[in-house]
């Protein structure tokens, strides 16, 4: 380590210097693949637009998981988009819907 006696200056050099030895390291990877790479953008803005405040102050504090076919999940989606709303909103408002309908 470096004493820093300069006003800053060598712990600068000495961030770039790891810096510089991370990207020597991590060159030697390959690059990620676009579908990598836009699958976690898309994760990144998920996360930046749904944390747990959003969803409480809709009344979500239970997690769901099913498995569907391919061609489900297609309709799904284009269901929900063509309603301009996202698929979880869709299921709640189909179920009320369905709840409504048969009196309870």
């Amino acid at each position: 380590m470096t004493d820093i006696t300069d006003d800053g200056n060598a712990a600068a050099e000495e961030t770039d210097a790891m810096r510089d030895a991370m990207r020597r390291l991590m060159g030697n990877f390959p690059a990620a693949s676009p579908k990598k790479a836009e699958r976690k953008q898309r994760e990144k803005k998920a996360r930046s637009l749904v944390d747990g405040r959003t969803l409480k102050a809709k009344g979500r504090t239970e997690q769901l998981n099913v498995k569907v076919r391919p061609d489900v999940k297609q309709a799904l989606a284009a269901l929900a988009e063509a309603d301009g709303i996202s698929i979880t909103d869709w299921l709640e408002r189909t179920v009320e819907e369905k709840r409504g309908a048969k009196g309870g």
